[in-house]
């Protein structure tokens, strides 16, 4: 079975493609080689690759930079999506769109599953549910794979910022209202290649078990990595960033469990794992 990445270059792409490729004909390309707002494009990549599956990485994902670029957002996010839905349509492949947790408002308290409606609060969390939307709607038989606060080798997230300034200031204000689960993006390979091997669509919740505030999430960084950081827990109000984020996104991961046998493990031991592995690249 050959898989096509459209943004494969991207932090789950990078993390990704390596454990699937043992199981997959794996292709990927980036947005230097493909834009998907661009339908001429789309279709000379998919009748040059010729897959059996393509997974969309491809996004705007600049949750604050969506809201001064609104119309780039729509048009990845969205637009981008639906072009590339039409054209799994037309030629028989199957699609698998990754979306996010900013599709939720937050204010559910308890963990979300795919049944629960979306409400978006920040015109990202908008584009990337009207991208599902359209997805759907095109192409019914799709998979839509919602994921949250990921992090792993390559590229900036959360771990790696907070790290540096960390380390060069001696100290950082992190937020301690908003709770989600911090995902090892590698962790996600497993869960999707038995879904798409099974042939499953519609929507799937995967992150890593357990949840913990990005305060929290810090003060476990330093600890594992026994650096002397001063974390000074603050609000997102004092923050005051320009896209609101839900206080709560946190996943219950019981549809994929089910569908695949794969219990994902807490976020803990993950992020374990991925430190060990980056404080050896370190010390090399």
């Amino acid at each position: 079975m050959k898989v096509l990445f459209a943004g494969g270059k991207g932090l789950l792409g990078s993390n990704i493609i390596p454990l699937l490729k043992s199981r997959f004909d794996v292709a990927s390309l980036d947005i230097d080689e493909w834009d998907i707002t661009d339908p001429g494009a789309g279709e000379a990549a998919i009748n040059r690759e010729k897959p059996d599956v393509l997974v969309n990485c491809a996004a705007m994902t600049d949750v604050d930079g969506c809201e001064d670029g609104k119309e780039l957002a729509e048009k990845v996010n969205s637009a981008g999506a639906a072009i590339l839905a039409g054209i799994c349509s037309e030629q028989g492949i199957r699609l698998v769109h990754i979306s996010t947790d900013y599709v939720f408002d937050g204010v559910k308290g308890s963990p979300y599953t795919e049944e629960d409606t979306p409400n978006p609060i920040s015109f990202y969390g908008k584009t990337k549910l009207w991208g599902e939307e359209r997805v759907l709607a095109v192409t019914p038989s799709s998979l839509i794979i919602r994921s949250q606060w990921l992090y792993g080798v390559g590229g900036q997230h959360f771990i790696s910022k907070v790290i540096k300034i960390g380390g060069e200031k001696g100290g950082i204000e992190v937020v301690n209202d908003q709770r989600g689960s911090p995902t090892y993006a590698r962790d996600i390979a497993e869960p999707l290649a038995i879904l798409i091997e099974k042939g499953e669509s519609g929507i799937y919740h995967i992150s890593n078990s357990g949840s913990c505030t990005w305060y929290e999430l810090a003060l476990e960084i330093f600890a594992t990595l026994g650096m002397e950081v001063r974390v000074a827990p603050i609000s997102s109000q004092t923050l005051n960033r320009k896209a609101a984020r839900p206080a709560y996104s946190v996943f219950d991961t019981g549809k994929v469990q089910r569908a695949t046998g794969v219990v994902m493990r807490n976020w803990q031991e993950a992020l374990q794992e991925y430190l060990k592995d980056v404080r050896t690249k370190w010390t090399r």
